[in-house]
């Protein structure tokens, strides 16, 4: 809780009184730099209202979505807090662990759910469930502050089918806003693309990044903004001159309008206003719409400017009720009253002299303090000269302290000047601060525009600076990326070597080989992120890059943060590709890696091929597979739509070189013994793994093992096909953690009778 003082001492009243203003908690805090979203959840019959308020900024908006949907929506708006209806906490509890970062969870009164009439001014249906969580939402936030919430902006709708889907592991996994062991940003893509110059234009890129667009007429218009920043170097020389003038009118705004904002604050928003004019006239000179309709957005605020100068001194008291704080000429009242204290200090100079002469005493000095007021301070020595209508007022040590009838009036005249003029100027900044706070609406519009104006700036200085390229955007089913670059490995390396990918209808599914650390996990990134880049609006490091639209984009790579919640790595791996084959469409782009590694060699095998073949045959989804499991590679000749791509390695003489090149084919080696070797393996491990590997090899020659494509026919269907057909029907949304390691445990089962090396696996099944 923050308490503050409501009132200031008087005289005669030893208690001030002093209360509670403001609560604090997880998702109502909103001092800093970062964004800190609360949530409110109504789950009912299938259904979930959900609704997020941030208050630094206070952007408001909610839905009525799947349960499926919420762990995104909570990665994307960085959530802190959570609202739930008493009784509906342990609905959270199977969301909890699929979250990245699980938010703080609060329990609030059903009745607080029960609202949501009226819906429709809003954009709302009535009684929509996303309305009456956003109910929930205001009145807890109303409570924490104890206040009216000015500063919250009008409640709109979250439409996120005008985005790509990115749930929070393909957020972390492709580092989109921060690194993925640092967890910091430096080593994201933002941290690639942030060349914003303001807070707004910060938080505008971010929340681009992760809502990639699903129009092409908006990502075109985005595009041809940029491209003409680029093309347009003193343009954007000098909006970026202008921006970095700028600080963060929104949550300037958002002071004032909540009438917490200082005087320190007002000159922080006169100083961001002072560049607009100039701005707007630079975008009133550009060609794109998407300029042309941010110049139009654009409101140069300047009576607003004006207001604050003429009423606010440059170098204001920090103090709001100790007066200097107006300008002169603002108040005749204030005017005369500030006279007084002047003219007051030329009395007390004349008051001194005079006593001097009077009394002779030659170091007899006029003062003041707050606890006795006005005082004639004469040392001991000199009492003896003190006048009969000195009236003793404080014993020091040293000396007396007296007053006079005279210097009684003049105190009580210039103490209730200053008193009344202190107070005179808390009201006259109070209303300054209203008359801006009145102008919120237009404040905001400008702040928005500026916001996206600083966005599409930085991705043109990004542009330009690095040499990427526009991409083509369509509604086509194709990806072709010719020479492409993974952003932010590039950045950081010398030397990248760049690749090409082509996906299209014939070749839906690449499964791709390759050594360990030949660069496949940096190849697949980079093709997820090149889409990304490019249904954004931004520009993407590559020699040319078509992106068909793509509405979703799935990555199952990992299962570091599942560990600590007591998830094994392949149960993790089990249930987060059992949602994407549900979740998949024809639009979607997948990135599986090595999926089936994390069980026996055998039942790891045929789960990959039926992943493979599910994908390939039923979804036809785009995907990007990575595998050490070679057998895979002869789907290339019997599954439509699958091609192999390998990465290219180099041997001569004994030294493997990985070139980091993509090209066509199956690989045929692993080279585990050179990457062991390059991870420093002693060189007795590595002689001994090399005897094994050749035995095992020899084995494999006298006895190869039979293909799994065969075995389909075996006893009216083999393993393998009985696992697809197991895991088809399996809906992983609908089973407890425990039903599915018990039906894991039947899988490994099944496929064990048919392979009895199975049981001999070094690594069972966590």
């Amino acid at each position: 809780a923050v308490c503050e003082q409501l009132e200031g001492p008087q005289k005669g009243k030893r208690l001030i009184r002093r209360d509670v203003i403001r609560v604090v908690t997880p998702g109502t805090f909103f001092e800093g730099e970062g964004e800190r979203f609360l949530a409110a959840l109504l789950p009912v019959e299938g259904k979930v209202g959900i609704a997020f308020l941030e208050l630094a900024t206070g952007d408001f908006f909610a839905a009525s979505v799947e349960p499926e949907e919420l762990p995104s929506l909570f990665a994307k708006f960085q959530t802190k807090e959570v609202l739930l209806p008493e009784g509906r906490e342990g609905w959270a509890n199977d969301l909890v662990p699929w979250l990245v970062k699980a938010p703080f969870i609060t329990k609030r009164p059903k009745e607080e759910f029960s609202g949501g009439g009226g819906g429709w001014g809003f954009g709302f249906p009535e009684g929509d469930l996303g309305l009456q969580a956003a109910g929930a939402l205001l009145q807890y936030a109303a409570v924490t502050q104890k206040a009216f919430l000015p500063h919250v902006k009008a409640l709109r709708p979250y439409r996120g089918r005008e985005f790509m889907g990115l749930d929070p592991h393909t957020q972390r996994n492709l580092e989109l806003t921060e690194a993925l062991f640092e967890g910091s940003v430096e080593g994201s893509l933002l941290s690639i693309l942030d060349l914003t110059l303001t807070g707004m234009g910060r938080r505008r890129l971010k929340e681009w990044v992760l809502h990639p667009l699903l129009s092409v007429g908006e990502i075109r218009r985005r595009q041809d903004a940029v491209e003409e920043l680029v093309s347009r170097q003193d343009l954007r020389a000098e909006l970026r001159g202008l921006l970095a003038k700028i600080l963060d009118i929104e949550r300037l705004t958002s002071r004032i309008t909540s009438e917490v904002a200082r005087p320190r604050d007002l000159l922080s928003l006169k100083a961001s206003l002072l560049p607009l004019p100039s701005l707007h006239q630079l975008l009133l000179g550009a060609k794109a719409p998407l300029l042309v309709e941010l110049a139009q957005g654009l409101d140069p605020l300047e009576d607003v400017y004006q207001e604050i100068q003429r009423v606010l001194l440059d170098e204001p008291s920090t103090q709001l009720k100790e007066g200097g704080l107006i300008r002169d000429g603002v108040s005749k009242e204030l005017d005369e009253l500030k006279a007084i204290q002047t003219s007051g200090h030329q009395w007390l100079s004349t008051f001194e002299r005079e006593e001097r002469e009077r009394t002779g005493i030659s170091n007899l000095r006029v003062g003041f303090n707050k606890v006795f007021g006005y005082y004639i301070e004469v040392t001991k020595g000199n009492l003896k000269f003190v006048p009969k209508d000195y009236i003793r007022r404080q014993t020091l040590v040293n000396a007396e302290r007296f007053i006079t009838r005279e210097l009684r009036s003049f105190e009580d005249r210039v103490l209730s000047a200053t008193e009344k003029g202190n107070q005179l100027e808390y009201e006259l900044f109070c209303e300054l601060r209203g008359f801006v706070a009145a102008r919120a609406d237009r404040l905001r519009k400008s702040a928005d525009a500026l916001g996206r104006l600083d966005a599409l700036v930085s991705l043109a200085e990004v542009a330009a600076r690095k040499k990427w390229v526009k991409p083509e955007v369509d509604e086509g089913p194709s990806i072709q990326i010719v020479e492409g670059r993974h952003p932010v490995v590039e950045a950081s390396s010398e030397g990248f070597v760049p690749n090409d990918l082509d996906l299209d209808d014939n070749r839906r599914v690449i499964i791709l080989t390759g050594p360990n650390a030949s660069g496949k996990s940096t190849f697949v990134r980079q093709a997820a992120l090149q889409v990304l880049l490019a249904q954004m609006g931004s520009f993407v490091p590559a020699e040319r890059t078509r992106i068909g639209l793509v509405d979703r984009i799935f990555t199952r790579i990992g299962a570091l943060d599942f560990l600590a919640k007591g998830l094994s790595t392949f149960m993790v791996e089990m249930l987060e590709t059992a949602t994407i084959l549900h979740q998949a469409t024809p639009r979607s782009l997948v990135i599986l890696d090595e999926v089936g590694r994390g069980t026996g060699t055998s039942d790891g095998l045929a789960i990959a091929q039926a992943v493979v073949e599910f994908l390939a045959e039923k979804v036809k989804a785009k995907t990007l597979f990575t595998t050490h499991h070679h057998e895979l590679t002869a789907l290339a000749g019997t599954v439509s739509g699958v091609v192999n791509a390998r990465l290219e390695v180099r041997e001569a003489q004994g030294d493997v070189t990985f070139l980091y090149k993509v090209v066509p084919g199956a690989a045929q080696k692993s080279y585990g013994l050179h990457v062991a070797k390059l991870a420093g393996l002693p060189e007795e491990v590595l002689r001994r793994a090399g005897t094994l590997l050749q035995a095992l090899e020899q084995e494999r020659v006298a006895a190869p093992s039979p293909d799994l494509k065969e075995e389909k026919s075996k006893e009216g269907g083999t393993y393998a096909s009985t696992i697809e057909a197991k895991l088809l029907a399996l809906d992983p949304l609908r089973i407890t953690p425990l039903e599915a390691l018990l039906f894991l445990t039947e899988l490994h089962d099944l496929a064990s009778k048919g392979h009895p090396d199975a049981h001999e696996d070094p690594h069972p099944p966590r």
